[in-house]
C-alpha cells in the first residue's frame, strides 16, 4: 500500500466526478469540493484514486478524509489519516477537529479509535415546501454601516446558544475586528439585517440555497421575528430558483422547533470531534 496525498487538478476532479460515491458524505465538505476550494485534495493508492479530503491548516485544523465506499475496511483509511495529520502537524497546529455523520457507524468509530473526541452534533435539515405567506417586513441587504449593531447582535446570540446547549463551556463572545468586518462588507450580498423601528432587530447570512445564520436581538426574542425572518429568507432562496432550504443546528439549540414547525425535516446529524496534537502537550 502506498497513499499519496495530491493537489486537486481538473484531470483529478473529472476521475472523481466518475469515480467516487458521495451518498454518505457530509453536505459541508460536498460544498466546498463542488467549489473547488484549495484545501480539497485527492488521495491516490498507486496509481488509483481511493478518495479525497480537505484539510484546512491553521492553529485550530479541520480534516475531513472521505474514502469511496469500495476502498473502506482494507487499512486505507488508516494510512490516509496518518499522510493528513502529519500534513498538518508540519504546521505546529494545537489540534485538529473532524465530523462525521452518525448514521455512519463506521465513520465515528473510526474516529474515535484514533484519537477523536466529540465535542457537540449538529442536524442538517431540509425545507422543500411552498412559499410562506410573509407579511410585509422592513428586511433589506446589509451594508458596512451595519457591522458594529449587526455583529454585535450576533455574536451574543451565538454565544448565549452555545452556552445554553451545554457542548460549548469555554465559549466567549466573538469580538469585532476589522478583518471580519472586511469578509462581511466583500459578501454583503449575502447578509441580510431586519429593522424595526429604525433598529436593526435580525441579522442572517446566506450561502446559495444555505442559511448559515440566523440571530435575533436577545432583548427581541420571543416576538416572533425570528419566524418571520426565517420565513422571508425562505421565500428569497425559493424564488432564486432552488428546490429547497437546507441549514445545519447544532443539537439542542432551542432555534431547532422553530424550524420543526416550519416544515423542516432532519436529513441526518453530525458529529464535530477534536484530537489534540500530543507532540504540543
Amino acid at each position: 500500500m502506498k497513499i499519496k496525498v495530491k493537489e486537486m487538478s481538473d484531470i483529478d476532479y473529472e476521475k472523481v466526478n466518475k469515480l467516487i460515491d458521495f451518498e454518505d458524505a457530509d453536505a459541508e465538505f460536498l460544498t466546498a469540493y463542488n467549489n473547488r476550494e484549495e484545501n480539497i485534495y485527492c488521495l491516490y493508492n498507486y496509481d488509483k484514486l481511493v478518495g479525497i479530503a480537505q484539510i484546512i491548516t491553521n492553529k485550530r485544523a479541520f480534516l475531513y478524509i472521505f474514502i469511496n465506499p469500495s476502498y473502506r475496511g482494507n487499512g486505507i483509511g488508516f494510512n490516509a489519516l496518518k499522510l493528513c495529520e502529519e500534513k498538518l502537524y508540519e504546521n505546529d497546529i494545537e489540534q485538529i477537529m473532524t465530523t462525521y455523520r452518525i448514521d455512519n457507524p463506521y465513520s465515528k468509530a473510526f474516529a474515535n479509535k484514533h484519537g477523536y473526541t466529540r465535542k457537540f452534533s449538529s442536524v442538517y435539515m431540509r425545507y422543500s415546501g411552498s412559499q410562506f405567506d410573509v407579511q410585509e417586513l422592513f428586511i433589506r441587504n446589509y451594508c458596512d454601516d451595519d457591522y458594529e449593531s449587526a455583529h454585535e447582535m450576533y455574536a451574543k446570540a451565538f454565544h448565549e446558544m452555545r452556552i445554553s446547549v451545554g457542548d460549548f463551556p469555554d465559549s466567549v463572545i466573538e469580538q469585532p475586528n476589522d478583518k471580519m468586518r472586511q469578509y462581511w462588507a466583500e459578501t454583503s450580498n449575502e447578509r441580510l439585517v431586519y429593522i424595526r423601528n429604525s433598529e436593526i432587530v435580525g441579522y442572517a447570512h446566506i450561502d446559495g440555497n444555505e442559511i448559515g445564520s440566523v440571530s435575533v436581538k436577545s432583548q427581541k426574542q420571543g416576538q416572533g421575528i425570528g419566524r418571520s425572518f426565517v420565513k422571508y429568507i425562505c421565500n428569497k432562496i425559493l424564488a432564486e430558483g432552488n428546490e429547497a432550504v437546507f441549514l445545519y443546528c447544532v443539537a439542542g439549540n432551542r432555534a431547532k422547533s422553530l424550524y420543526d414547525s416550519l416544515g423542516f425535516q432532519e436529513i441526518y446529524t453530525c458529529e464535530y470531534a477534536t484530537k489534540l496534537n500530543s507532540l504540543n502537550i
